[in-house]
């Protein structure tokens, strides 16, 4: 048997690990782009009113939720790059002066800047990581309270607008990558 000394040990290890963090974002986004190639096929004009929806047609919330944590991990990973720590003492201690899932704090935490466009998408990201993409509310009301969208107009930051997010989306995941390879 282990003991719990070792075992202790190796936990401090792998999560105070830039590279074990990266790797669980690498297996977040494949799962998350094989969700996106699922939803991208799914014709919504094939559903008729009464239909039940198949699964394709379920699964954009939960995709969403995938990207948050895939960016999420790669924003830890960063952290911990940087000489940050992410547990100590045999605990989850997270990112200083960041709350879990809150991806703009954690930004900033690694005093990363991202564009207005990108931080919308990284706030809208966190509202599925924390309700939409698992539970049918948020711990809050006044999380997905309709609000002014950067575009213009107004509603829920629950919404993801293709094309455009997508592509807001693939650039923080490439400043993420750029920056742990430097």
């Amino acid at each position: 048997m282990l003991s719990d000394d070792w075992q202790l040990k190796q936990y401090h290890k792998v999560g105070n690990d830039h590279s074990a963090w990266m790797s669980s974002a690498e297996d977040l986004l494949a799962a998350s782009r094989m969700l996106r190639k699922l939803k991208n096929a799914f014709d919504i004009e094939s559903v008729g009113v009464g239909d039940t929806i198949p699964d394709e047609g379920r699964i954009h919330p939960v995709e969403l939720m995938l990207r948050g944590f895939a960016v999420e991990c790669l924003l830890k990973a960063l952290w911990v790059k940087q000489g940050g720590t992410i547990c100590s003492d045999g605990e989850y201690v997270g990112v200083l002066g960041a709350g879990d899932h809150d991806l703009l704090q954690l930004c900033n935490a690694n005093k990363l800047t991202f564009s207005q466009n990108q931080r919308d998408v990284l706030k809208r990201l966190s509202v599925f990581m924390t309700s939409i993409g698992r539970y049918p509310i948020a711990s809050h009301w006044r999380k997905t309270k309709i609000q002014s969208t950067l575009g213009g107009g107004k509603g829920p930051p629950t919404y993801w607008v293709t094309p455009s997010d997508d592509e807001i989306y693939d650039s923080i995941v490439k400043i993420l990558h750029e920056a742990l390879d430097s």
